[in-house]
């Protein structure tokens, strides 16, 4: 798979968990009234992760591959496992998924001041650029 197809199928996965999440009970009207709508848009999953608009509209297009951190955060937001929104590996992987899985069930018992240290130690960790 390369690692467009891989952002593509991430972006499916991420629409596919969008569509499937109810808004906000804040936001949610009767589905009889109008403006009523069975999913959250992209702006409202914007808001709950704390990305941008943009950025979540290009990883939902397969655009771009998500971060760790924006993985670990969309996993919280739709309450499914960072695994849940990877592709499926047709051959055994060095247990990436496993490990992320786990990292995000770890992630939801942290506080947010804890969540961002988290973010800041994996950013600190990614390889630099040359």
């Amino acid at each position: 798979m390369t690692d467009n197809e891989v952002a593509q199928e991430i972006g499916q996965r991420i629409r596919h968990w969008r569509t499937s999440t109810p808004p906000p009970k804040t936001r949610r009207k009767r589905q009889n009234e109008t403006g009523w709508r069975p999913h959250l848009t992209i702006e409202e999953l914007a808001k709950a992760t704390g990305l941008t608009v943009t950025t979540v509209n290009k990883l939902e297009l397969g655009y771009k591959s998500p971060r760790i951190e924006s993985l670990l955060l969309l996993a919280q937001a739709f309450g499914c496992e960072p695994s849940e929104l990877l592709p499926r590996a047709k051959h055994r992987n060095s247990g990436k998924a496993e490990l992320l899985s786990e990292l995000g069930t770890a992630a939801t018992q942290l506080g947010a001041k804890q969540l961002r240290e988290l973010i800041k130690t994996a950013r600190a960790m990614e390889p630099q650029s040359t």
